[in-house]
């Protein structure tokens, strides 16, 4: 299979593009740094430039390609001023308006869409169980996120199958959430955000490029899929968890008025509760490798 991927640099996709690579697909990608690209991600085959904010990809690294993966976009991560609200928006919705507009023009272009998409879709539902059937939120991260998923279906009009994963909260070594937490966590710092009782909804990064390879094998499988473990936790739980693995204590909380006055907008992220199921993945017949949370942090800071 020849597999385009957007964000190959990033957290999952430097992973994604090598198990892609290692499992005998041939892997291209799309980068606003080429040079960079190539050197730090294994297995690309070539590499294609590309300003997705400003510009369609260049039709040449579409054709003859079986599957686009779509995971560029701004990190959420920070203090949610003007202009970080801005960028979290446009390197989504503009850029996957960008990407489906030169999909549809390519000849010999892709028949899978792969998007990524978030579940910040849903905004706060406090213990209210979410699946796919929810409607978006209209908060903030929900309408960016519904804005998004219409932008990636407009492929669908081309014949292209498309499929939206709503991620979790992804775990892995070396980046992303969890590497924020290490730091405190070991220091004995760990504890609840806010009250705790929030729920979080998170994955493991192998499971995350497991259900990328699974939709890509299922040519039935299309529309929004839930990327999360079949087992979200309460916050405080997670932070448990997290000091029993580092052998820690994890009992002082970050009151949320602190998270607020310090991050803005994006502590109503941490705060906030979605208790995630992935049903139709489930469905579909994928088996996950970590559905527990203790295993999942015990393999990946083991």
């Amino acid at each position: 299979m020849r597999v385009l991927v957007t964000g190959a640099t990033g957290f999952v996709g430097r992973r994604l593009c090598e198990v892609l690579s290692e499992s005998g697909c041939r892997v291209t990608a799309l980068s606003r740094r080429p040079d960079a690209a190539r050197t730090a991600v294994p297995g690309l085959s070539q590499v294609y430039a590309w300003r997705p904010v400003e510009e369609a990809p260049p039709l040449e690294s579409l054709e003859r390609v079986d599957a686009v993966v779509h995971l560029a976009g701004e990190s959420v991560v920070g203090r949610w001023t003007a202009g970080k609200r801005r960028a979290i928006r446009e390197s989504r919705v503009r850029a996957t308006r960008n990407l489906v507009d030169a999909m549809r023009r390519a000849e010999a272009g892709p028949r899978t869409l792969i998007s990524a998409s978030a579940i910040g879709y849903y905004g706060d539902q406090g213990e209210t169980i979410l699946t796919e059937l929810m409607p978006a939120a209209g908060d903030f991260l929900g309408e960016v996120c519904g804005q998004w998923e219409r932008e990636g279906a407009r492929a669908s009009e081309a014949g292209v199958r498309v499929v939206h994963l709503r991620i979790g909260v992804v775990l892995a070594a070396g980046g992303g959430a969890l590497d924020a937490m290490l730091l405190p966590a070991r220091l004995g710092l760990g504890g609840p955000l806010g009250s705790g009782r929030q729920w979080w909804s998170w994955i493991h990064r192998e499971d995350l490029i497991g259900m990328v390879q699974h939709v890509l094998a299922g040519e039935n499988l299309s529309g929004p899929f839930n990327a999360t473990s079949s087992n979200p936790v309460r916050q405080k739980d997670f932070a448990k968890v997290l000091g029993r693995v580092l052998s820690r204590p994890a009992f002082l909380p970050t009151p949320g008025f602190a998270l607020k006055l310090v991050l803005g907008g994006f502590a109503v992220e941490l705060l906030s509760s979605k208790r995630v199921l992935p049903d139709r993945i489930q469905e579909s017949g994928y088996r996950f490798r970590f559905p527990d949370l203790e295993p999942a942090l015990r393999e990946i800071l083991g």
